[in-house]
């Protein structure tokens, strides 16, 4: 079982760079991705990723990146896509930067395409076949990343009953708040600047541990879960009431994304 949750400032068993730490390996994401946490100063020369997409997301604080020529600069809560085989150098802009590195590895469905690369503000969203409320940020959809995964900046408002993701792995970094999660018979609780891989094929079930309630990074691994997101908006008159979700009534809408809801 691959599941595991890092404390604050953990680190995979693996080598790391002295500015970062190493949430996921690409063992653990089963060849997709390696994301990285950078917390420091960062300067990455000019370079050519011929076999991974970079993403970053920023955090906190401010980091530049060089893209084909132009120099973009990203403060908190903006995100950048790099794709591969683009020259692209990454530093930070003043202050230390604290921000997820994530790198995309894999043989994506978009090949050597190199026109995928963009830029989000903070508050912005990648546009989808619906608009979603705030709660939701998708930052990164399956199309963009050639399958690989999906990255949305998520409010978790309302308890999600136990469920399965059959073929994708969940990843969530916890950026404000608390989130409670039920795993294998145990409940964990995740504070802001932990992380948690929940594997696909195990039941799990994940609620708010805080008021307000917990904000989020969730990592989809193949990609895909805005398409859920984007179904259960679309029909939330029929899958939540009082604030609570009816796992029948989700599992009409969830099944042909492989998600399925435990129901009584």
């Amino acid at each position: 079982m691959r599941f595991f949750l890092l404390p604050a400032g953990g680190s995979r068993p693996v080598p790391t760079p002295p500015w970062a730490t190493v949430k996921a390996t690409a063992e653990d994401t089963e060849g997709r991705f390696t994301l990285l946490e950078v917390n420091g100063e960062v300067d990455l020369p000019g370079r050519v990723q011929e076999v991974a997409d970079e993403f970053v997301y920023v955090i906190d604080g401010a980091v530049e990146v060089d893209v084909d020529r132009t120099t973009h600069h990203l403060t908190a809560g903006m995100c950048v896509m790099v794709p591969r085989g683009v020259p692209h150098a990454i530093r930070t802009a003043g202050a230390p930067v604290h921000a997820l590195h994530l790198l995309s590895h894999g043989a994506a469905g978009v090949g050597g395409k190199v026109d995928r690369g963009y830029v989000l503000a903070r508050g912005e969203a990648r546009p989808g076949r619906i608009r979603l409320p705030p709660a939701f940020g998708v930052k990164a959809r399956s199309s963009d990343t050639g399958g690989l995964f999906s990255f949305l900046e998520v409010t978790v408002a309302q308890p999600i009953p136990h469920h399965t993701h059959h073929v994708a792995d969940e990843c969530i970094y916890v950026l404000d708040g608390a989130l409670e999660i039920d795993f294998g018979g145990t409940t964990y609780t995740a504070r802001k600047g932990q992380f948690v891989l929940l594997p696909h094929g195990a039941p799990h079930a994940i609620r708010p541990g805080s008021a307000p309630p917990p904000r989020v990074v969730q990592i989809s691994t193949p990609g895909g879960w805005e398409l859920v997101v984007e179904a259960l908006i679309e029909h939330r008159t029929e899958v939540s009431k009082g604030g609570r979700f009816n796992p029948t009534a989700l599992n009409r809408y969830t099944t042909p994304h492989h998600v399925t809801y435990d129901t009584p």
